[in-house]
């Protein structure tokens, strides 16, 4: 976990609430009371207490500093608010955070060491009012401000201040206070000079000199002020649209604070040490590090309807295609079936394999969580032993319920899937077979992005899906600022082909209908018999598929009463590059509107359920993956997401190193254990559960012991090492995976 989460969790914490934390590359902090976003600097070079006393701060204007603007409510400069301000939220904090106390006090003196206030060749006696309050407040008594007799009322006020009221009262009272002793100075100054016959000058300046000894006498016996965490402090007031108005005369566009018109720095307008304690925070930044962040979230609901094809509604329209072939084919669909049925009784074996693997863990399982418990019945074949034995009451066993498991399968549904896609699919029957076996609920989906044809042919308008662009900018009607698109325009898809939810001879046809259309990509008979329209081949909505789901996975759930969700996901490769909603120029209306722009380097994905906002993505499709599969187990921690990757050994070091949390370090013993097995388990992956890495040709390959009539017994050997070798793969695998389902 980066630094920016840890600390943006510690804001969501101190603020009791599910706040939006976002870093950016800003001079200053904010917080923006409607949406409940806290923007924070790039703090990255502030050591771990620095931090959490700039995050505390900025929590305390969320949490007490009113989104109103005080204007009106105060008459003294700007600066005078923020340090009174500053005052208040951090005694405020300290009282609900007790444990801020420190970072607060170690934090400002680490920064005081760094002379961040910039008063290090400065005559603390000579300061203005301000600056010293807002030393005092925020150094704490080890900067030993002198005040005087007057002044201490103002400190004395700003210590007690519950209320933003109460601020600005006071601020206006310092200001006024400040106003009077300069014209009072500036009168003494007008007078004659020969007014001192007396020793006056001379006198005054010792008098003043008893003063300041005496205030700083006097300072030693005030309570510690612990220092608070003052950081962007002026920058940091609510910046709700309310304060619009008041943020533009406070700060440029950068975030820096500006003078206002007609104000000088002269006679206590502004105060200095903030000014200062702004400009050094800013250093805190390395603004060569960070590029300038874009956050985009998951759409905030989904209607399923427009998105998943129920598996009655894909079968219909695949039977209706096939029965419209009158006659053509008869030869390759006889001979489908035939090679369907030899697989299904072939693959029996290795289907009970399964079954018994999974009630031996089951009951492993059961007798682990099992206990026993007396009945406060009496055992008769125990009443003899009494006198010697207490323990003569009947036992009962107790096993606790285990957990409703359910399996959901996403199949990669891309044309560069076409040569394992049979293969594929037969590992799939075997899995759903298995589940059908064992009660299990399941299903299948593929996802797509050809289905649309199939709406555009029911509605006659099969001309307008070609004006559809895929993967860069173009309008969509359904596109949302800030939000990842499905694909938009009815273009991404999850074809429910397989489910549980239908009976054994619905089932059957299931099975069946896209058995003929992935064997008929071993063949020829793709290019003469054709593919159902909206079953063909298409790109890579991987990380679409992921999204949905978010939604998918809980309302399957809830359907089948399940406390545990097994997400599989069957694929070849990446997906293509996911894009979201942003705001754009229409050139022909002359108008802004919202495009698709695609995810880079410069987005990141925050999720406002969890809270969780994921580091940049990087510009690769990997790391998009990566992020939407961990945020799919962050939201949803009853699913174990299990990948089952298609591949050649030449793509296998990419793999692991993209996919491997230590990839760097365990692809040498992969690398190994491929070469014998032709599949390997990525341990500790990076977003996955569990992944799985299978060579293409192992897919294919005949585990049965076949060997032809009179072979020879070298012959025979070697079939039957070559049985026992396959099936220790498939077994190995299907071993890890019963494991996460029992």
């Amino acid at each position: 976990m980066s630094t920016q989460e840890i600390k943006g969790n510690l804001a969501r914490l101190l603020a009791t609430e599910n706040l939006i934390v976002e870093h950016r590359v800003v001079a200053t902090a904010s917080f923006d009371v409607d949406r409940r976003v806290l923007t924070l600097p790039n703090w990255d070079r502030a050591s771990s207490t620095v931090y959490d006393l700039l995050v505390g701060h900025e929590v305390g204007h969320a949490l007490f500093t009113p989104n109103e603007d005080w204007r009106d409510a105060a008459n003294c400069p700007k600066d005078y608010i923020n340090v009174v301000e500053d005052a208040r939220i951090e005694k405020l904090m300290k009282r609900k955070f007790p444990g801020l106390r420190k970072s607060f006090s170690n934090g400002y003196a680490e920064l005081n060491e760094q002379d961040f206030f910039g008063i290090a060749d400065e005559d603390l006696s000579k300061m203005s009012l301000i600056d010293r309050i807002n030393l005092h407040f925020k150094c704490g008594a080890n900067a030993l401000m002198p005040f005087s007799i007057e002044e201490k009322v103002f400190v004395a006020r700003c210590d007690l201040a519950e209320t933003f009221e109460e601020v600005c009262s006071i601020a206006n009272d310092i200001y006024a206070f400040v106003n009077a002793a300069k014209e009072e100075q500036e009168v003494d100054v007008q007078m004659p000079a020969d007014t001192n016959q007396n020793g006056g000058e001379e006198g005054d300046q010792e008098q003043t000199s008893a003063e300041q000894q005496e205030s700083e006498s006097s300072e030693e016996d005030q309570p510690d002020a612990t220092p608070q965490a003052g950081g962007t402090s002026g920058g940091s007031t609510s910046s709700g649209a309310d304060l619009e108005d008041v943020r533009d005369d406070w700060y440029d566009e950068d975030g820096n604070m500006t003078e206002p018109e007609g104000s000088s720095t002269e006679g206590g307008e502004t105060s200095k040490t903030q000014r200062a304690f702004d400009s050094s925070v800013d250093s805190l930044i390395d603004n060569h590090r960070h590029r300038s962040v874009t956050y985009v979230q998951i759409p905030e609901k989904i209607d399923l309807n427009d998105i998943v094809v129920d598996w009655s509604e894909v079968h219909e329209w695949i039977d209706q295609y096939y029965n419209g072939l009158e006659g053509r084919g008869e030869d390759f669909f006889a001979h489908a079936s035939q090679e369907y049925k030899s697989f299904r009784k072939e693959s029996q074996k290795e289907v009970n394999y399964l079954v018994k693997e999974f009630e031996c863990r089951k009951s492993a399982d059961a007798y682990a969580r099992a206990g026993e418990s007396k009945t406060g019945v009496l055992d008769t074949t125990k009443l003899h032993t009494y006198r010697y034995n207490e323990d003569i009451f009947k036992k009962v066993t107790v096993v606790p319920d285990g957990k409703n498991h359910g399996l959901v399968f996403l199949m990669d549904w891309s044309g560069s899937i076409a040569p394992q896609l049979h293969s594929t699919y037969k590992q799939l029957l075997n899995l759903t077979a298995f589940c059908k076996k064992v009660q299990i609920p399941f299903e299948v989906y593929a996802f797509t992005n050809e289905w649309r044809i199939v709406n555009h042919m029911k509605n006659n308008t099969v001309g307008e899906h070609r004006s559809t662009f895929y993967y860069h900018d173009t309008r969509e009607d359904d596109l949302v600022e800030g939000e990842v698109s499905l694909g938009g325009n009815n273009f991404f898809h999850l074809m429910n082909i397989l489910s549980s939810r239908s009976n054994s001879k619905e089932y059957e046809r299931q099975c069946q209908n896209i058995w003929k259309i992935t064997y008929s990509y071993t063949t020829s008979a793709a290019g003469y018999i054709g593919v159902p329209n909206g079953l063909e081949l298409s790109g890579t909505p991987l990380n679409e598929a992921i999204i949905a789901m978010n939604y998918v996975i809980p309302k399957f759930q809830k359907e089948n009463d399940l406390q545990k969700v097994n997400l599989c996901i069957l694929t070849d490769g990446d997906g293509c590059m996911t894009g979201y909603g942003r705001k754009g120029w229409n050139y022909a209306d002359e108008e802004e509107c919202i495009v698709r722009g695609r995810m880079d380097c410069n987005n990141a994905l925050r999720d406002r359920k969890t809270g969780r906002v994921y580091p940049q993505f990087q510009d690769s499709y990997h790391a998009v993956t990566n992020t939407f599969i961990q945020q799919l187990r962050d939201r949803n921690p009853n699913v174990n997401v299990l990948g089952f990757r298609v591949m050649n050994g030449s793509n296998l070091l990419n793999f692991v190193h993209n996919y491997a949390a230590d990839g760097y370090t365990e692809y040498d013993r992969i690398r190994e254990k491929w070469k014998k097995e032709k599949s390997a388990i990525i341990d500790n992956p990076i977003s996955y559960t569990a992944l799985y890495a299978i060579a293409q040709t192992s897919l294919e390959a005949d585990t049965e012991f076949n060997v032809e009539s009179g072979a020879k017994k070298g012959e025979i050997t070697k079939a039957f090492k070559k049985m026992l070798k396959g099936k220790s793969t498939n077994k190995k695998l299907l071993n890890s995976f019963v494991g996460y389902i029992a």
